[in-house]
């Protein structure tokens, strides 16, 4: 099967466990195209000790669905893919509702949206939800993939393209295209992000889901209008050689590191603080930046699994871990279904301790963030120095729609002995940027987005080297 990065994602959900619902958890397929894959992997679980059953599922006529079991055995999990079928093109806000047998109350209900930029055709629209099969999300076999890169206009391949690889927050390898603008490569199932770039081409980044039934990646990119070309010349092209080049780790890093750096429009440090500018991006020297004691307060509900966003989140996280110092500390808190310590602060120089947990970062449940900022605040007050930048951070992509009504009260408590709160939005909707926006007003903090992987490589710990800048001294 030929998918094109630029047509397919996949998205898959995380845990949940069998609760009342306080409010809808929203799954947003995004734009779809005729090509694109229109299902989602929810994965149920039940932590009780008695059976769980799946009595019945409403849904809206334009869904289908599967389930491995209607029976959750105490301690197990069962499967449900969803897919939509919308019948018109444009905006589409469909209903799932799950009613379980431990529950007296409202049942748990989905919310899909998105958009459907193309009818489908009559011999791809297809009500009946895909079986599991080869594509069950506990799959492990590797796939043989061809990944390409082609120019969008001519559909010409590309030698010489870089294509660097992100694969659960950390990069998985970096390859340089041959003539054929091609090279092979066996990944395991799972979400993987792309990044390539080329002389006289715009950056692109993409995210898919890679499964068995996937054998080729086809990549176009966009011409740079801005780029001058190169003065012909009567020298031999050295582009003769079909072969793909992989990079050694530390190459890779470095290709990865430009490939960013070629984006980054940093206007939020000019704006916020001037003298800053002046400083490197890549220092983080004592004489500039105060000592650092930070906790983040993660959002792993099961919506942090729609497409990228759970790669962005670890992927900003261990590149701020891979900068901390030996006295700074960082904590990790996750809230879902309720809040917990996920990783203690932990000092700048475990780093591998630190990734190691970030890479453990699974989503489940559903969203209590109220719960997870109070002890967030808990947590960073054990290493609390008034001389130190002490900061508790949220990452999420939306609202705090549960137990939070009270959290204003919290961080402007915690804001009058000079804890900074911000809020980091991963791939937020404009009314949810306004809000955070307004929350991390009452911390003296700043809201951070972050959109696609270049804003992951350097906002969050631009915010950090804003909130423990000391100054330049004259």
């Amino acid at each position: 099967m030929r998918i094109s990065l630029i047509l397919c994602f996949a998205f898959f959900a995380g845990l949940v466990f069998g609760q009342k619902t306080i409010a809808d958890d929203v799954l947003d397929f995004g734009e779809i195209h005729t090509n694109s894959k229109r299902y989602i992997d929810l994965t149920i679980g039940n932590p009780k000790s008695q059976k769980i059953y799946i009595l019945r599922v409403e849904h809206s006529p334009e869904v289908t669905y599967r389930l491995t079991s209607d029976l959750i055995a105490p301690d197990s999990t069962v499967h449900l893919r969803i897919q939509v079928n919308p019948k018109k093109k444009g905006d589409f806000n469909l209903v799932v509702k799950l009613h379980l047998s431990d529950q007296t109350d409202a049942p748990i209900t989905y919310r899909l949206t998105g958009k459907l930029l193309e009818d489908l055709p009559d011999d791809q629209y297809v009500t009946k939800c895909p079986d599991f099969n080869a594509t069950t999300p506990n799959s492990t076999k590797e796939s043989e993939l061809t990944i390409i890169t082609i120019d969008k206009e001519s559909k010409q391949t590309l030698s010489k393209s870089t294509v660097s690889i992100i694969h659960n927050g950390q990069p998985a390898g970096t390859w340089i295209t041959g003539r054929l603008g091609k090279f092979e490569e066996k990944l395991p199932p799972g979400f993987f992000y792309f990044v390539v770039s080329r002389d006289g081409y715009l950056t692109k980044e993409a995210g898919i889901y890679v499964g068995p039934e996937i054998s080729e990646i086809t990549i176009p990119l966009s011409k740079d209008p801005r780029y001058e070309l190169p003065a012909p010349t009567n020298k031999p092209s050295a582009d003769t050689i079909d072969i793909a080049e992989q990079l050694s780790p530390e190459e890779s890093q470095k290709e990865l590191d430009q490939q960013m750096t070629n984006q980054a429009v940093d206007t939020v440090t000019q704006k916020v603080m001037p003298e800053l500018v002046s400083i490197p991006v890549d220092n983080f020297d004592e004489s500039y930046f105060k000592d650092v004691n930070v906790v983040f307060v993660l959002d792993i509900s099961s919506s942090m699994k729609m497409g990228e966003k759970m790669d962005l989140m670890k992927y900003s996280l261990n590149q701020l871990a891979s900068k901390l110092r030996p006295q700074d500390k960082m904590g990790l808190v996750t809230y879902a279904n309720t809040a917990e310590v996920f990783q203690s602060p932990t000092s700048g120089d475990h780093k591998e301790e630190l990734k190691k947990s970030i890479s453990d970062l699974k989503p489940l449940g559903m969203t209590a963030g109220g719960k997870g900022i109070k002890l967030g605040y808990k947590e960073v007050m054990k290493n609390y120095d008034p001389n130190k930048a002490n900061m508790v951070i949220v990452i999420t992509d939306g609202a705090f729609n549960k137990d939070s009504d009270d959290y204003q009260k919290t961080v402007q408590k915690y804001a009058k002995d000079g804890v900074v709160f911000s809020v980091v939005g991963i791939q937020t909707k404009d009314r949810d940027a306004q809000l955070m926006t307004e929350a991390a007003h009452f911390g003296n903090g700043r809201f951070v987005p972050i959109k696609k992987l270049v804003d992951a490589h350097s906002n969050l710990t631009q915010e950090i080297r804003i909130a423990s800048f000391k100054g330049i001294k004259k």
